[in-house]
């Protein structure tokens, strides 16, 4: 099994950060992103960031998340009966994406990343290939080239806004988005009366990352690398 999240190129840690900066609403310098090398040590800043909360009582934050997700639905999605074993297929439609998009602004709750379609692995495999095209015209003074690249530019980046998306791994029901929605709205949450749990730190932190690094979040070890170059030196 991989020990790393494979974090390896300049904007990947950066992403990650602000994922981490957004799902806990608080702000993590250069230098305490730069002393982090492994997800113990992103760990344990969240956790000396919460100690003042830690055994406070609180509601869950799934449940918060559960709760505020359903009233939002009841707008979205009026007329349906709302558990946590409700399927998100019906709900979202042929439109994962709108469906995310129309929750978070009813809830005012960040929403998980849908997953991309073939729709949209064509439009940026077009957007690459124009990119490489302009490239080529540029060095060789190939007007035609240029022009064909700029074209399939423009079609590439209109598959990719017309991607409809598809549910995130593991977000089959209501209950698994509240799980999610919890974890990227942790702090929001906690400061509403949230309970502040080490063990449900954990849980989020690990499923912000994963989100970033494509890593299942049941899979997160405290020694597992944030970089793939820091393996390399292991």
């Amino acid at each position: 099994m991989s020990n790393t999240l494979g974090l390896d190129d300049d904007l990947d840690p950066v992403e990650a950060v602000i994922g981490l900066e957004k799902a806990f609403a608080l702000k993590i310098s250069d230098g305490e992103a730069a002393a982090c090398n492994t997800v113990g040590d992103i760990y344990d800043l969240l956790l000396a960031r919460f100690a003042g909360r830690i055994g406070e009582p609180g509601a869950c934050m799934t449940s918060m998340a559960f709760y505020r997700l359903r009233r939002s639905l009841r707008v979205v999605c009026p007329g349906t009966d709302w558990r946590p074993d409700t399927a998100l297929t019906p709900l979202a439609g042929g439109n994962v994406r709108a469906f995310f998009v129309e929750l978070r602004r009813v809830s005012g709750l960040q929403m998980p990343e849908p997953r991309g379609t073939w729709l949209g692995g064509i439009g940026g495999g077009l957007a690459l290939l124009a990119i490489v095209g302009a490239a080529i015209a540029a060095i060789k003074g190939a007007l035609i080239v240029g022009l064909a690249s700029a074209a399939m530019l423009v079609v590439g980046v209109v598959l990719i806004r017309l991607d409809p998306g598809g549910l995130p791994e593991g977000c089959v029901t209501l209950g698994d988005l509240a799980t999610k929605v919890g974890a990227l709205n942790y702090g929001a949450l906690a400061g509403v009366g949230g309970a502040v749990r080490p063990k449900d730190l954990w849980d989020a932190m690990a499923e912000v990352l994963s989100a970033q690094s494509d890593f299942p979040a049941s899979a997160m070890r405290r020694d597992m690398l944030i970089l793939q170059s820091g393996a390399a030196r292991v």
